[in-house]
């Protein structure tokens, strides 16, 4: 949801569906509504109040997206890891042959060139 669409909905006390940033943009463009409505701000400092609080969420979105996003990653990469992990226990528990060592050997390999981000 956009900062745009967030005051829209606010200025005609519609109910809005988001997350947690989304909320707090929302009750405080009501709440400076509420005061210039009441005459207890001008219309100059209303804006200056908005402008802050738009300025303030894009900022906090920004940081949440790319907080978000780098989880994320680190989460897929924790997957594969274990995923290859598992394998070689499985292939470690099941050693018969040259091959079978070789094959644990390549899979040990992949684990850490995942972990450490380089090749061996």
């Amino acid at each position: 949801m956009t900062s745009g669409e967030i005051i829209k909905k606010a200025s005609s006390n519609e109910k809005i569906d988001g997350t947690l940033l989304d909320l707090q943009l929302y009750l405080l463009i009501k709440q400076i509504l509420k005061m210039y409505f009441n005459k207890q701000i001008s219309k100059e400092e209303a804006n200056v109040y908005k402008l802050q609080a738009v300025k303030k969420y894009e900022e906090d979105k920004r940081q949440f997206e790319f907080e978000r996003e780098m989880f994320q990653e680190h989460l897929q990469h924790i997957k594969t890891t274990e995923t290859l992990r598992i394998n070689l226990r499985k292939k470690m528990q099941n050693v018969k042959s040259q091959k079978d060592i070789n094959d644990c050997f390549d899979l040990a390999m992949q684990i850490l060139n995942l972990v450490f981000s380089e090749s061996f």
